[in-house]
């Protein structure tokens, strides 16, 4: 019977294991805050490494009250963001989050982000699993 819950308990590791999300992120950065916006935005590319989707659902920062991904679309003529509930990723394929595409939107700015500030980023995938991310603020250009 030992025997049994052990093998058992080790197998629902090994298979939680194999559920985890497989994904490199690099080139993470944000925009200098707007003098006088609550609001900022990351940019970063996300590389899935795996056979199976991966849904980034959202991300948390400490920097901000909320954040969420976003990306911009052009309607009737003007260019409007919307928000993406889970940004899919195929299998063996590259997302660049960047000005103008997707985005982190974050909401409630706790402090304007000035160049040379480094944040941190949880993001959040469909599966539970969740990543840290570190990116460095860059000038308005």
């Amino acid at each position: 019977m030992r025997f049994t819950v052990v093998v058992g308990f080790l197998t629902l590791i090994v298979a939680n294991l194999a559920q985890a999300v497989e994904v490199d992120v690099a080139n993470v950065w944000l925009r200098e805050s707007i003098p006088g916006s609550e609001n900022g935005a990351a940019y970063f590319t996300i590389t899935n490494q795996q056979a199976e989707i991966v849904r980034l659902v959202g991300a948390t920062t400490d920097a901000a009250r909320a954040v969420e991904v976003h990306e911009h679309v052009m309607r009737d003529g003007m260019m409007r963001m919307r928000r993406v509930p889970a940004l899919e990723i195929a299998p063996d394929a590259t997302v660049e989050l960047k000005p103008g595409s997707y985005h982190l939107m974050m909401f409630g700015l706790k402090k304007p982000l000035a160049v040379g500030d480094q944040v941190e980023f949880i993001l959040n995938f469909d599966n539970g699993d969740t990543m840290l991310i570190r990116g460095d603020v860059r000038p308005i250009q």
